[in-house]
Formats: C-alpha cells, structure tokens, sequence
C-alpha cells in the first residue's frame, strides 16, 4: 500500500508541474525577469560579505571564498523555496479561510503532496542553477576541488536541507487551521531563513542554540556548504538526513492534525 501510494503522489507531482510547466513556457520573458532579479540579488549580497571582510578577515571562522560557498548554497535553496514551495502552499491559507479546500479534500489524491506542489514557478529554478554555478566558481577560486565522498555528503544535506525548509514552511502554513489571519507568517519565514545565509558560528551563543536546535536553520546551508569546503564528513550528513527525517515526520503529525481540526466550508 505504501509503494502504490509513494508511486501515485510521485505522479501526481509530475502531472502538476508538466501543466505548470506549459502555462510557463507561454511567458517567456519571465525568464529573463528572474534571471536579472538573481543575479541583482546575488550581487548585493556579495557587496555585504565584502563590507563584512572590510573589518575582519574570517567570519566565524570562514574566509571570504568559504562564505560565497555557503551563499551560493543559499540562493539554489531559495531557487527550491520560490519554484516549488511558495507558489502552491502559499494559497493554503486562502483556502482554509474560504473552504475552497474542500474541493483539494474531495479529490481522489494525497492532499499534502497536492497543497504543498501543486503550483511552480519554472523560472525561479534559475536560482537553483546560478546559486550551484557562484558554489562552484568560489571552491575553484579557494582551489579545492571535493572528493566524491564530500560530493555525496553535499547531495545529502542539500537534500535534507530541502527537506527541513519544506517541514518549517508547511507547519507554518498549517497554523491556518487554528487562526483566522497566518498569511503574513510567510514574512516571518523569510526573516528567518535570511539568517542561513552566514555561517551559523558567526551568530553568538543563544542565536547558534537557536538556530540548530530549536529553529534548525543551522542544517539548511551551513551543513551543506561545510560539506563542499571539507570542514563536515559524512557523518555529519548523516546527522542531517536524521533531522531532516524528524522534520517530516513532525511535520506530517501536525497535517493530519490541522486537518482534523478543519471545518470545511459548511461549518
């Protein structure tokens, strides 16, 4: 039961977005649009880290080069965040509120699987690819080129990094259940999540509990780009896959309870 229910919500992503994909493709200059928004924002960022090594020459303990890793890092798991999450699961909270989410309960689908991918933003994977090229083009300028074996630890945390970011989206999300108004949440998301993009050592010591343990913002780019720079073996994602399968364990608990707690439009 469990492989047929894996297969069919892994198809029922991939009908979602070849749709989505088509409506994209009618609007090309998009591409362009998001194009030159990243690599704006891409700049402005490596214009602070600049200021930052303006004053020091390590920032907890990363060098200049390391931290445009971890940067780089940043902007493909924000690519993830704007392609795949933030288009469909941002209209979760409209739905609860009208009840138009009783027509997502009705159909004959896993309703997660379809509120959390139903909608993406093809062009934003722009970030991704651009955010892995900055990643790439810094470890050749700190003239370090990983071992497969830091290879695979990368692909680990950044998949698992992928994994938790979805967890703290979509519990946030799910608050829509109990309060009337959660929609500007996805500003506190945001807020959040611009502080991956340092080091987590660079924060002081209540921040650093902070964002490991309690928020584990720590495990979305730091673990990674430690991964490429050497600094993290494999253990360490390993480490990451664990918490990022604690995540999703948590985080489909508290679906099914929101979900139970859902009046539906009728009241």
């Amino acid at each position: 039961m469990s492989t047929r229910v894996r297969t069919s919500s892994l198809s029922l992503v991939g009908a979602l977005w070849r749709v989505n994909a088509a409506e994209e493709l009618q609007y090309r200059a998009n591409f362009v649009a998001s194009l030159l928004g990243t690599l704006f924002w891409l700049a402005t960022a490596l214009l602070t880290v600049a200021v930052f090594f303006r004053q020091t020459p390590r920032l907890g303990g990363w060098s200049f080069w390391e931290v445009v890793v971890l940067l780089g890092v940043f902007n493909a798991l924000a690519g993830l965040v704007e392609a795949m999450l933030r288009p469909g699961m941002s209209q979760l909270v409209d739905d609860v509120r009208s009840g138009t989410l009783d027509l997502v309960l009705a159909r004959p689908v896993e309703t997660q699987v379809f509120v959390s991918f139903r909608r993406l933003d093809l062009w934003r994977i722009t970030d991704i690819v651009v955010g892995l090229g900055l990643a790439v083009f810094a470890l050749a300028r700190l003239d370090r080129m990983p071992s497969v074996l830091e290879i695979l630890a990368f692909l680990v945390a950044f998949a698992s990094a992928a994994v938790v970011v979805y967890g703290i989206w979509l519990c946030l999300m799910s608050l829509a259940f109990w309060f009337v108004s959660v929609a500007n949440l996805s500003v506190l998301f945001d807020a959040v999540f611009e502080a991956a993009r340092y080091p987590v050592s660079a924060y002081p010591g209540a921040l650093r509990f902070l964002f490991v343990y309690l928020v584990p913002i720590a495990w979305t780019t730091t673990i990674p780009a430690s991964a490429l720079t050497g600094r993290l073996g494999a253990g360490a994602a390993l480490a990451a896959a664990g918490v990022a399968a604690l995540v999703l364990g948590l985080t489909r608990l508290l679906w099914r309870t929101a979900l139970r707690r859902y009046t539906s439009a009728g009241g």
